[in-house]
């Protein structure tokens, strides 16, 4: 049986649900227009104006020599939320992440240069701040930890149309292919077709997360899409270290450097990263990863906290793998993912 709490989902989606269904068409490749009729608008008008003009577009430029220009671009587009006085922006880190440069267009269309303030890829933010100050109040920050499941809130993305209303469906881990994971993530339906760093705002106007990808379930076993978004009370104790450093003064998890995704058992090794500790050691593509330091793993989730539990990066671990070829066994010298990125404005 289906108790209360895995019902809840389901009944906050049932509104949801037949206006997708009636829908000329699904969301397709990137980051196509969302589909889904959005609930009704909610929230202090005057609160959701200044939320609005709060949110700046983000263009960052890449070199075409950086580690993550094959998989992003060289050219990245995204938005961001001013959250002080003095023109400090938080984004979605993958926007910025090796730019050399970056510019940001506030909601009167006028662009300027912003500088990257910092970067953080264990939560996922980035911070910027504008060379000029900007004419707007900064978003004050509320807590995403509050939020009930079915609340009315409104995504804002930069730009004409960029406020829709949606639906908080969930509070949820979240584990990316990509050795990413959130304990707590924030999911909300009908999906913004414009998610990257798009602003997620109570009905009062306080920011609460910041939007990350797109997904195609919003609720386990639900097919229904959504946006999957960084709750803003992960920033809260990072900021400091990010405003000092660029970065945080805590030793770096260990990675490999693969994606993976799920398999029947262990996690199915789906790329390796160029020059990556994984790709020095041997890894493959197609290698299943059943054991980490002679214990199994389950899933993603299991496989991440089994190797960040062994120490800081550079740590060696052994892997045990299920392959083509039958079985073996891999060690694996761990490194850094913050130093194997070639930054492109110091940070």
């Amino acid at each position: 049986m289906v108790g209360r709490a895995g019902l809840r989902p389901f009944l906050i989606l049932a509104a949801l649900v037949a206006p997708l269904l009636a829908a000329p068409g699904p969301l397709e490749r990137g980051q196509a227009r969302a589909q889904a009729a959005p609930p009704a608008q909610a929230g202090d008008p005057e609160a959701m104006e200044l939320a609005r003009q709060a949110v700046v577009k983000v263009r960052a430029f890449v070199s075409g020599e950086a580690r993550s220009a094959r998989t992003l671009g060289t050219e990245r587009e995204g938005s961001g939320v001013v959250i002080d006085s003095d023109g400090l922006i938080v984004t979605i880190g993958y926007v910025i992440l090796e730019a050399m440069g970056v510019e940001i267009t506030d909601h009167r269309g006028r662009t300027i240069r912003a500088d990257i303030v910092g970067y953080d890829a264990d939560t996922g933010f980035g911070l910027l701040r504008a060379t000029e100050p900007l004419p707007v109040r900064p978003a004050p920050m509320g807590r995403a930890g509050r939020l009930a499941a079915g609340e009315r809130v409104t995504i804002v993305a930069a730009g004409e149309g960029g406020a829709q209303p949606a639906l908080m469906v969930q509070r949820r881990e979240f584990a990316g292919y990509w050795e990413y994971m959130l304990d707590e993530a924030v999911f909300v339906s009908p999906p913004h077709a414009r998610w990257a760093g798009a602003g997620l705002f109570t009905g009062d106007g306080r920011l609460v997360a910041i939007g990350s990808l797109l997904v195609g379930q919003v609720a386990p076993g639900v097919p229904v899409p959504g946006n999957m978004m960084i709750p803003i009370d992960l920033l809260r104790p990072i900021l400091g270290d990010l405003l000092a450093l660029g970065r945080m003064s805590t030793p770096s998890r260990p990675w490999l450097g693969v994606n993976v995704q799920e398999a029947p058992r262990g996690v199915i090794v789906t790329r390796v990263q160029a020059e990556s500790p994984a790709e020095r050691a041997g890894l493959k593509q197609g290698d299943i990863i059943i054991g980490l330091a002679g214990e199994p793993v389950r899933d993603i989730p299991d496989f991440y906290r089994k190797l960040w539990s062994k120490g800081e990066a550079g740590v060696t671990v052994g892997l045990e793998l299920y392959g083509a070829g039958g079985g073996r066994s891999l060690t694996v010298t761990s490194g850094d993912r913050r130093r194997y990125m070639k930054s492109g404005q110091s940070y």
